[in-house]
């Protein structure tokens, strides 16, 4: 078996060209594949590791003269650095060259699996019938060469179990509670990430390769109900649902309103939206609500000032972001329990962000929590909400959530359509993020490291090379839900320097998933209410 890549690749980042070789390597007859790094920083940055290289190869240099002549000729040819802990280098009949290609040999034996020292680059496979009594081919060399090694997906994340939070002490556990898990996932629209993320190889960005991580690493949280953002239609009706119904998950999507835009692969102009899953052994859908937040904007474009009225509606009423709300009922007790005693309403959104529409995205938060608190109110139910708000923390949407309140001034800057002063900007539910619990709760030191103190929020849920920070959370209502777990979130070293999506990690949000416990309410036996038929029917207007 041997390795071979065409292209440099940076001896740090594999996944970057280099741009920059070390001269004293050369100068060292060193080898070459460690000489290699994309950029001046990149060198400067590993300096400290670097350098004993050097130091190894100057030895071997002054051993040239007592007898390892062949030290230096095998460091160099064999294009990998030594084992620093063994010192052991390859044999230098293991090079083969081949119309100018060098290909390394790394093993000979029946079977070979690859290794991280693999990623990046070509196997080549040889083989030939032989008879074993004599030891003669009875063959010619069958060749096999394979595309570049892939590096494997990030490692499995855990569900952390939580211990003394502070809503702990609402009732004793009981056999009867309901718990279930809810995932929240920006899995990023294909048609979003044409000509974007330069620092990730392209053929990590094509969707056939991201779908099947995608798929593998949702499957792997087998969380009781899914929230994903960004699901492309498409790929929705050809792969998500017919995948994800094998697997026993309801589905229902909601389409974004705008017309998208044009991709190759389906040769017409596709959307993205949003997509709700629950299994169906677990949960029964009660009520659907979608909710398209340009249709739902006349109510505030009508309350402005005639001059104003046409900017302001463009301004409101060209964003298609939309937001799909369902009632779920437990199906995990059968009749030991109330059946509207086991209702939840689930609401998953995707929010509308581009710079100097900061008041786009407050309205569309306002308005989608304010018509929330009717329906959580009318039926007395807990209340998740799931989503890439496109809001950090701290901002005026974020802090409307989690406070009850937003205290917006309005500027030219922020509010130029002057809509703040329309929109309701308080509410009663007691909506709390769910990866807060992390700082109330014994045991997680590695997690609360993960945390940002100030905010109670995750330092990041978004990495690239223009942003990182915190957009998606999971909301809850504390006075009726228990968060009893986690999944754990990840260092940013963990994850390759300039950021997601890469080989290892298949979009530029990192998932997030919480478990909870549904604490039955009071008032047991009470037949339940009828839902309202359009909560959102003047929600917003103060």
């Amino acid at each position: 078996m041997y390795r071979y890549r065409h292209s440099i690749p940076c001896s740090v980042h594999r996944h970057k060209l280099a741009t920059v070789q070390c001269t004293s390597c050369a100068k060292l007859n060193a080898s070459i594949e460690k000489s290699y790094h994309c950029s001046s920083k990149c060198f400067s940055d590993a300096w400290n590791k670097h350098k004993k290289y050097h130091h190894w190869a100057a030895n071997a240099a002054r051993n040239n003269s007592t007898g390892n002549q062949q030290d230096v000729k095998k460091l160099r040819s064999s294009g990998s650095w030594p084992n620093l802990i063994d010192g052991s280098v390859l044999d230098e009949n293991a090079i083969m060259v081949e119309e100018d290609n060098i290909w390394i040999k790394v093993g000979s034996s029946n079977t070979y699996v690859p290794t991280l020292y693999d990623c990046d680059f070509r196997l080549r496979l040889h083989s030939a019938a032989v008879d074993s009594s004599l030891g003669t081919r009875l063959s010619l060399d069958n060749i096999v060469v394979t595309d570049p090694v892939i590096k494997p997906s990030h490692p499995p994340r855990k569900m952390i179990r939580l211990l003394n939070t502070l809503n702990s002490n609402l009732k004793a556990q009981s056999s009867n509670d309901v718990v279930f898990s809810v995932l929240s996932y920006n899995i990023l629209a294909d048609s979003l990430s044409i000509n974007a993320f330069g620092y990730c190889p392209k053929w990590a960005l094509a969707w056939e390769y991201r779908q099947e991580n995608l798929l593998e690493e949702i499957i792997k949280y087998d969380a009781d109900i899914l929230c994903l953002q960004e699901v492309q239609c498409d790929h929705f009706e050809n792969f998500f649902e017919p995948e994800l119904k094998k697997l026993g998950y309801s589905v229902m999507y909601k389409k974004k309103t705008g017309a998208g835009l044009f991709t190759a692969e389906s040769e017409k102009s596709t959307n993205h939206g949003c997509a709700t899953f629950f299994h169906s052994k677990l949960f029964k859908e009660i009520m659907k609500y979608e909710l398209e937040f340009d249709k739902e904007a006349s109510s505030v474009v009508n309350a402005l000032e005639p001059k104003i009225r046409f900017k302001g509606s463009h301004r409101l009423t060209s964003k298609d972001n939309v937001a799909l709300v369902v009632v779920l009922e437990s199906l995990q007790n059968g009749s030991n329990r109330d059946a509207f005693q086991s209702r939840i309403c689930v609401a998953n959104t995707h929010i509308h962000w581009s710079k100097g529409h900061e008041d786009v995205t407050l309205f569309q938060v306002v308005h989608l929590v304010n018509g929330l608190e009717k329906i959580a109110q009318s039926q007395q139910i807990p209340l998740i909400i799931c989503g890439d708000f496109n809001s950090r923390p701290g901002s005026d949407p974020h802090n409307f959530v989690v406070k009850g309140s937003a205290d917006c001034v309005s500027e030219k800057a922020n509010d130029p359509m002057g809509i703040y002063q329309y929109l309701k900007l308080h509410h009663s539910l007691s909506l709390v993020s769910a990866y807060s619990s992390f700082l109330h709760s014994d045991g997680v030191e590695e997690q609360r490291r993960k945390m940002n103190s100030q905010t109670s929020e995750p330092a990041f849920t978004y990495f690239s090379d223009k942003f990182f920070g915190t957009l998606d959370y999971i909301f809850y209502t504390d006075n009726s839900l228990i968060v009893e777990s986690l999944l754990e979130l990840v260092n940013r070293e963990s994850i390759d320097n300039n950021g997601i999506p890469s080989p290892a990690w298949p979009s530029d949000h990192i998932a997030l998933m919480a478990s909870f416990r549904l604490r039955p309410p009071s008032h047991c036996g009470l037949s339940p209410p009828p839902f309202p038929l359009n909560p959102w029917h003047l929600a917003t207007l103060n």
